[in-house]
């Protein structure tokens, strides 16, 4: 009971007792739709080559949107922020319900929405983790709030996917677009019940918004810890974090098998995911984070390789299983370290450019990815992927081990 208490102490405070139930619901909504473009993308076009160009055009107001973000979110109110974007992504949850209910929707809309939802995607991220901080009344527990938003997005990933898969099966697209809008809603009103007290330096409000960035993007440039961390994470991203891209063309054309199968070997990489964060909760200190953080690369990585090398549908839940383990192992020790390295005042600046290696990579990524399956078959690029990941993250760890850290927590 005392390791249970431990382990979901953020949730003591009225705001994040707020927060996390909203978000667990409005992730998993996120996740089926997610699932359903991709599988209707494929499904219209069965190319992999056509899935990486259209991921790589929702990439684009990531790259342009993402750092400015960070600017915004230190200058402007963040409560008012977050309600802003929460009735957004409803928003376009809702035009895609209708553009597919009236038979509307074709690859070139599936793009103009995506750019839409990246958007919205592009101040949210950043926005929701430079929060945290107000969400908990004692920094100590600040380190808890962001394993426990990963265990949200870990659950989210265990439902959504599988729950999308038999949508998919049993119903169709336009349905799962609908239940994503029914699980937008409740945030919004989550949101709204919060009480944030964000106080502004008055000199970051009077800055314009290059003068901010130029002073965010200095401030990470100045210190090696910041830039290494952003290098992990950019190339964890580009490298293994395309794998929701990647799976429904290896549950077709490998497995042999439906949107069922796929939704399961989505979602067991949530379990993974899942056991990963609520084991990384009840941790109080950073020290022994860079160490947890390579391991998990490693678990990962391998896992890549092997589900490269089987045909088969139960060796391959197994190890997604496995790269939903490494990779939140990876992830959550990279965002601990981080934010507690970082300013108050340079957060907001600072988490958005680490959004940006995390999600814009990976948007990137999916051309890179889709163009190798194109011409080597879906098998090899799994296991190139993870070979690469093996390398590079080797190299990175060792860069890493050789930094001094100030422990904050």
């Amino acid at each position: 009971m005392k390791k249970l208490k431990e382990t979901f102490r953020a949730l003591k405070y009225r705001n994040f007792r707020l927060f996390f139930p909203g978000l667990i619901v409005s992730a998993t909504g996120i996740w089926i739709q997610n699932i359903a473009i991709n599988w209707l993308v494929y499904d219209i076009t069965k190319s992999p080559f056509v899935m990486g160009i259209v991921m790589f055009f929702n990439a684009v107001p990531l790259f342009l949107v993402t750092p400015f973000a960070g600017v915004i979110i230190d200058k402007f109110d963040r409560h008012k922020l977050l309600m802003g974007v929460q009735f957004l992504f409803a928003l376009q949850a809702l035009l895609i319900t209708l553009l597919s209910y009236f038979g509307f929707i074709k690859i070139w809309n599936i793009i103009l929405l995506g750019i839409f939802l990246n958007t919205i995607a592009a101040v949210d991220a950043p926005l929701r983790q430079s929060t945290f901080v107000h969400l908990v009344d004692d920094k100590k527990d600040l380190g808890n709030a962001i394993s426990l938003n990963s265990s949200c997005f870990n659950i989210a990933r265990l439902l959504g996917p599988a729950l999308g898969g038999l949508l998919i099966a049993y119903t169709n697209v336009t349905f799962c677009f609908f239940m994503n809008f029914l699980c937008l809603v409740p945030i919004i009103f989550l949101v709204r019940m919060m009480n944030i007290n964000d106080v502004k330096d008055e000199k970051i409000k009077n800055e314009t918004i290059l003068e901010g960035l130029k002073e965010g993007i200095n401030y990470a440039l100045s210190d090696s810890k910041i830039t290494l961390l952003f290098s992990y994470v950019g190339m964890y991203c580009f490298l293994i974090m395309i794998y929701p891209m990647l799976m429904p063309i290896y549950t077709a054309e490998v497995l042999n098998a439906k949107a069922d199968i796929l939704g399961f070997l989505l979602g067991i990489a949530g379990v993974g995911s899942l056991i990963s964060s609520l084991s990384l909760a009840s941790i109080r200190t950073t020290k022994n984070l860079r160490t947890i953080l390579f391991f998990g690369t490693l678990l990962a990585s391998l896992s890549f390789v092997f589900i490269g090398i089987t045909h088969n549908a139960i060796l391959a839940l197994i190890l997604m299983l496995c790269v939903g383990i490494g990779s939140n192992a990876m992830l959550t020790p990279e965002n601990m370290l981080l934010q507690s390295i970082i300013d108050d005042d340079k957060r907001g600046r600072i988490m958005s450019l680490n959004s940006l290696c995390f999600m814009g990579t990976t948007s990137i990524s999916s051309f890179f990815a889709g163009s190798v399956a194109h011409f080597v078959g879906i098998s090899n690029t799994f296991i190139i992927l993870g070979i690469m990941m093996i390398t590079v993250g080797a190299f990175l760890s060792y860069k890493l081990s050789k930094l001094k850290f100030l422990y904050k927590g």
